[in-house]
């Protein structure tokens, strides 16, 4: 009984944190995903959040949760369901490979990560998924870096509009 009322208490308190910062998330999904996160520490196991497009009803985001902290793959997905990113978290960190996708499917960028940092050269890539250079993440023709911040903007648009 006593660990169920800290389970209880857990939620009850996520769900105040997390109602109040602007959310990308309906109260339902708050909720979802903050039981998400306190079952992963509670239960010590792993646990995943997905949020659905309301127009497509497709994956939206796809997170996963260790000790209360996203760790694991983490996807985002564009509203005709290829995905716009993949990555994964270690203990709440960005670490290990980080990939960037076009609208239509093809492979935009990838790399990896550690810490929350990118690390190491990166491979770039055109719309038909043609292998365009190899180089360190900021030396990543800016054209390049602009489409993949044009797309992840566009998907926290669509997201907060409630598509």
């Amino acid at each position: 009984m006593k660990k169920n009322l800290k389970i209880l208490l857990l939620i009850m308190g996520a769900l105040t944190l997390f109602s109040a910062c602007t959310s990308v998330y309906t109260r339902e999904e708050e909720y979802a995903r903050a039981t998400a996160i306190v079952l992963s520490k509670s239960m010590s196991s792993t646990t995943s959040f997905e949020k659905k497009w309301k127009t497509t009803n497709k994956d939206a985001i796809v997170d996963t949760f260790k000790n209360g902290e996203k760790d694991g793959e983490f996807r985002r997905y564009y509203l005709n369901g290829n995905l716009l990113m993949r990555g994964y978290c270690k203990e709440g960190r960005t670490d290990g490979i980080w990939e960037d996708y076009y609208p239509n499917g093809k492979i935009l960028m990838s790399g990896y990560m550690k810490n929350n940092k990118r690390i190491g050269n990166w491979k770039y890539y055109d719309e038909s998924g043609k292998l365009l250079g190899e180089v360190p993440y900021d030396q990543i023709p800016k054209e390049i870096r602009d489409v993949r911040e044009k797309n992840v903007d566009q998907f926290w648009k669509d997201i907060k509009s409630g598509k």
